[in-house]
């Protein structure tokens, strides 16, 4: 016979079964579980020439957003400097003929914003390279002679050192390699609105 004092012991059982927590070897076991995994899986994604360059790509993004915004805020004109030689670009606030180049302070690092790729880069960039940086069909890394700028409204122009002038920018790619994988980051001419393919 079903009562209500039957009714209520099995809603206090049936609640004190459902409040029980996890046994110290059910935790055990997902820890060990997670670790064989993380085991497999970990030096596989350190190896991926995929991530690699993607990683790469966005903090080459981040840092023309950077170039730009500050650009904007300073009002006034901000270069980055590509050089595949030495595998690394630069944030300059100054350019010229004759050595007046001058590079800026990375606001986190407090050193010279350079960034370097390739095995200067340290072990996350140590693989991936500069492919090229072509501007209005010049590719730069390999021509000194000129060099990206944003002026005070964040449009994208390309900087002549041998006339020390800046032209309009018509076209912008730079391309990014590991291994056989490449990304290429295009900024849009007038707004410098950035995509990535790969």
């Amino acid at each position: 016979m079903f009562t209500l004092h039957t009714h209520r012991k099995l809603a206090v059982a049936r609640a004190s079964r459902q409040s029980r927590g996890f046994t110290l070897i059910e935790i055990l076991m997902v820890v060990v579980i997670l670790g064989i995994a993380s085991a497999i899986i970990a030096p596989q994604i350190g190896s991926r020439d995929d991530l690699k360059v993607r990683a790469a790509a966005r903090v080459l993004i981040s840092d023309l957003i950077y170039a730009q915004n500050l650009a904007i805020s300073q009002q006034k004109q901000i270069y980055v400097k590509f050089d595949a030689d030495a595998e690394n670009y630069r944030l300059m606030d100054r350019a010229g003929p004759a050595g007046l180049d001058s590079v800026i302070q990375n606001p986190i690092t407090k050193d010279p914003f350079i960034t370097k790729l390739g095995p200067a880069g340290g072990s996350r960039m140590s693989d991936v390279r500069i492919q090229s940086a072509v501007f209005n069909g010049v590719d730069i890394t390999y021509s000194p002679a000129q060099t990206l700028t944003f002026d005070e409204l964040g449009t994208p122009l390309v900087y002549r050192y041998d006339h020390n002038n800046t032209n309009e920018m018509l076209d912008g790619t730079i391309v990014l390699q590991c291994g056989v994988r490449t990304i290429t980051v295009t900024i849009e001419r007038y707004t410098g609105e950035i995509t990535v393919t790969e």
